[in-house]
């Protein structure tokens, strides 16, 4: 009987040991995994702060509290506060502090209630992680022991970086960070004292005081605790008067929204509860705003609501201002739209790409004579917009001019179909349409871009010529968009030469008479229906672009780039430093050749007025001078003449500026100096029209029909030119509207109304033909 109740006792303890040892490890299982690996998961706000850390907005959390991301750093001023106010042995115990547990046992016994729970810092952060439960012994015993895992977990300064950024801090702001920017307008490292102690005493009641709330309470309990800091000599006596003499913030500020669109496009791109570090300069970022604010007030008066702004900077393609709109709050005129990314139109913004382009393809030279006259292309008739002509005008000067009609000539030239696949490996991806889509009028804004793939483009030039490795312009680390620059320097410089010489706004005329003055490389672009303005500027230091408009795409007269987008990139660029120096030329890509004054083509050797000149050297292939001929002459000078007509020893023998037709008409009338070459001798009949070339199509009176293709539209019919001469070239006018050039191959497909018509045709040196046809 003994040995058998001796073996039950033995089980017995065998199993409460056994059981101890099970609960024992249970509850160490248990405490090892008590704590998730995150320990908050509340959603945040999306903050945007600039390059030195300043907030430049912020969008509040889902939850509808502001509550910015952990920043990872109490500032000591802040942390010394807290731990003073709450938590005076935060640093030497282990989570609990038995001394608080027992005077607020104590008190809480004698109230006959729970008036205090003697938490440290550490268990309000367990508090605030389970979402601040019913006060009851059996919770509090719970979150003792879940602080003292915290404490084994994370270090001091974790612990209370962990509470300053989820601690509530009145009204619906959340964290420290949030705090500080909602109720002084500033990083909690900028606080005063008297500001921190503020900050410092909220956690302790946030739904019954806060600045805005119960204010003599808040301000009893803030100098109270500055005079505990004075006590323990954190503060000195003059700063805790000083302190003591600072009012309390009245309620709530709104927080700043500088960069409202930009932040918008970091929440769409997936950087939503994020705190994003953002390339933008708070400075410029705040001129920028204020400069376009003070702009719009003045554009409103014309029917102009809406713009946007970008600056990038060349040495690092970072963007230091971004404005996508005007900081409106109203839905009629789309404020919320950010311009910076909608396409539009692009008027003549890219004229200085094809320029470039077609240097680098050898077509032209940078001053070479273009035409400019009135011009017919198919079904298409530009204009230039103050619908004058030049006849012929250098390269450079319908560059900086502006000028529709020499662009679509020299576009032409170049090939619609070429520049189409330039533009989109330059990085305008809203040119997803084939070129044929477009036509001519890709070149004066029948394609789409937006603002910022014209500043990238423009941008990427720049980098280029100043040899900068980083070719894209981003806004932060996470986002870079850009474009390869397609380019050689000795062209992208000649561009910008050129681009210097654009006409500024009014008070910017006389901008060379200056010192103070900033060479700046810029051009302009208007849309059709003065729908949208555009101005861009280039610098060694920045780029500047500028969008003017409405954003529903209303037009509006006087909506163009030169008086609506020109001031304002001026007015930013006044507010802007000026570079030390200009673009150095690139002297390797370039050569010293010799120029005729007049064409601004490679000399030939019937130019009497040359000059040497360093141009790129891919326009070394382009044609040598084309206008210089060698005319033979009477004795008088008033005809050419040739052996038919005049003896060998009687002619002179002179080199003539000769210009066709149709560019001498409007040439003349603004150079004086120019002399038509004399006409052809009558007694001379080899130089006769009829015996230099002929109408293939359409002879003499005749009647054409032209039938409607299978679409319906009307059809057109092809005229052909015959010519003595292979490599002439021939202007074709009908009615005296030029309608396009051919060479070699003599034909051109046309398109005249019905009735009576006279076709004319004139070759490079004047020889000219008319032709009378009527279309049924």
């Amino acid at each position: 009987m003994r040995e058998k109740l001796f073996w039950w006792r033995e089980q017995w303890r065998w199993k409460k040991r056994f059981i101890k040892r099970i609960c024992f490890y249970s509850f160490l299982i248990w405490y090892v995994q008590a704590l998730p690996s995150t320990i908050f998961n509340d959603p945040y706000s999306t903050v945007l702060v600039g390059k030195s850390g300043k907030l430049l907005g912020a969008h509040i959390a889902k939850d509808g509290q502001w509550r910015f991301p952990p920043s990872g750093k109490t500032p000591p001023k802040i942390a010394v506060c807290l731990v003073t106010f709450e938590d005076k042995n935060f640093h030497q115990h282990l989570g609990v502090s038995l001394q608080g547990i027992g005077r607020a046992f104590y008190q809480n016994i004698s109230q006959g209630k729970i008036v205090s729970g003697g938490s440290t810092i550490t268990q309000q952060v367990i508090r605030l992680m389970r979402k601040n439960p019913s006060r009851t012994y059996s919770e509090k015993m719970v979150e003792i022991i879940l602080a003292t895992r915290l404490e084994f977990r994370h270090s001091k300064e974790e612990i209370l970086n962990l509470y300053t950024a989820n601690a509530p801090f009145g009204n619906n702001v959340v964290g420290i960070d949030a705090a500080s920017w909602r109720y002084f307008g500033r990083a909690p490292e900028n606080l005063s004292w008297a500001e921190s102690a503020t900050l410092a005493v909220l956690p302790n009641a946030p739904g019954l005081i806060y600045p805005g709330k119960n204010h003599q309470s808040l301000h009893r309990k803030r100098n109270r605790l500055l005079k505990m800091l004075h006590e323990q000599g954190v503060i000195d006596k003059l700063n805790y008067f000083l302190a003591l003499e600072e009012p309390l913030p009245d309620k709530p500020l709104p927080l700043p929204q500088e960069a409202p669109h930009l932040l918008q496009r970091c929440i769409l791109q997936g950087q939503k509860e994020q705190l994003i570090q953002s390339t933008l300069d708070e400075q410029i970022q705040a001129m920028v705003n204020q400069e376009a604010e003070q702009y719009a007030l003045r554009m409103n008066e014309y029917g102009i609501f809406n713009a946007a702004v970008l600056i990038t900077s060349v040495e690092t393609g970072e963007v230091l201002a971004y404005k996508g709109n005007l900081n409106h709050t109203d839905e009629e005129h789309a404020f919320d739209v950010d311009c910076i990314q909608a396409p539009r139109s692009t008027g003549s913004i890219l004229k200085p790409l094809l320029y470039a382009k077609s240097l680098e393809a050898g077509l032209i030279t940078p001053k070479q004579l273009l035409c400019d006259f009135p011009s017919r292309f198919g079904t298409f008739a530009p204009n230039n917009f103050n619908r004058q002509f030049s006849g012929a005008l250098p390269a450079n000067k319908a560059l900086s001019k502006s000028l529709n009609i020499p662009m679509v000539f020299l576009l032409r030239e170049y090939g619609q179909a070429k520049f189409h696949q330039d533009l989109k490996q330059l990085g305008f991806r809203h040119m997803n349409k084939r070129s044929s889509h477009y036509g001519l009028s890709l070149i004066l804004g029948g394609a789409e871009a937006n603002l910022w793939e014209v500043n990238a483009c423009y941008n990427s030039l720049a980098q280029h010529l100043q040899n900068e490795t980083n070719t894209t312009i981003h806004f932060s680390q996470k986002v870079q968009i850009g474009s390869k620059p397609l380019l050689n320097k000795g062209c992208i410089y000649s561009t910008f030469e050129a681009l210097v010489d654009v006409n500024r706004p009014d008070e910017e005329n006389n901008w060379r008479a200056f010192e103070s003055s900033q060479k700046i490389s810029w051009k302009t672009g208007t849309s059709f229906g003065f729908r949208d303005a555009w101005a861009v500027g280039i610098t060694p230091k920045y780029v500047v672009s500028v969008w003017v408009g409405n954003a529903d795409g209303e037009g509006r007269p006087g909506l163009t780039g030169v008086k609506a987008a020109a001031p304002l990139l001026f007015s930013i660029f006044r507010n802007l430093d000026a570079p030390q120096k200009w673009f150095s030329k690139p002297v390797a890509e370039m050569t010293r050749t010799e120029i005729c004054n007049e064409s601004g083509q490679i000399s030939n050797r019937f130019c009497e007025h040359t000059h040497f000149e360093q141009i790129p050297s891919s326009s070394l292939i382009s044609k040598s001078c084309g206008y210089h001929q060698l005319v033979h002459l009477n004795q008088k000078e008033t005809f050419r003449v040739n052996a038919d007509c005049e003896g060998g020893h009687t002619m002179k023998h002179k080199s003539w500026f000769i210009l066709p037709p149709s560019m001498e008409k409007y040439y003349v009338q603004q150079n004086p100096n120019y002399h038509s070459v004399p006409p052809f001798d009558p007694k001379c009949t080899s130089n006769k029209p009829e015996n230099i070339m002929g109408f293939i199509y359409p002879k003499h009176q005749t009647k054409i029909y032209i039938p409607k293709e299978l679409s319906g539209s009307r059809g057109k019919v092809i005229f052909e030119m015959a010519h003595t001469r292979q490599n002439s070239i021939l202007y074709w006018h009908i009615d005296e509207e030029f309608i396009g050039t051919t060479s070699e191959i003599h034909q051109i497909a046309v398109q005249p109304e019905k009735g009576k018509h006279k076709v004319t045709v004139v070759d490079e040196t004047g020889v000219l033909l008319t032709e009378a046809f009527e279309v049924l």
